[in-house]
């Protein structure tokens, strides 16, 4: 449904997403002379085309965990492949 004063504002309720319950469209100034089937129809093309949430960037916390686990892994590694060559040349 197109509504508004100012603003022509184009709202979709049938998202079919389990993120979002409706998509609010803001319809340019120079589009309001195009029907409302077709702008319906560019709205929900649109946001079938949006499923997925934007994904959420890393804070600075979990990187340097991230760059610590890595760095004890590759720790343990070394620790080991060390281990290993004193067996192999101890027999």
């Amino acid at each position: 449904m197109i509504k508004g004063i100012n603003k022509q504002i184009l709202e979709v309720t049938n998202t079919e997403s389990p993120y979002f319950e409706k998509i609010i469209f803001f319809v340019k100034s120079d589009c309001t002379n195009k029907s409302e089937g077709f702008l319906k129809e560019q709205a929900e093309r649109i946001s079938k085309q949006r499923l997925k949430p934007p994904k959420s960037r890393k804070t600075t916390k979990q990187k340097l965990s991230l760059l610590g686990f890595f760095l004890l892994s590759a720790g343990a590694g070394v620790g080991m492949s060390i281990i290993m060559s004193l067996l192999v040349q101890a027999s």
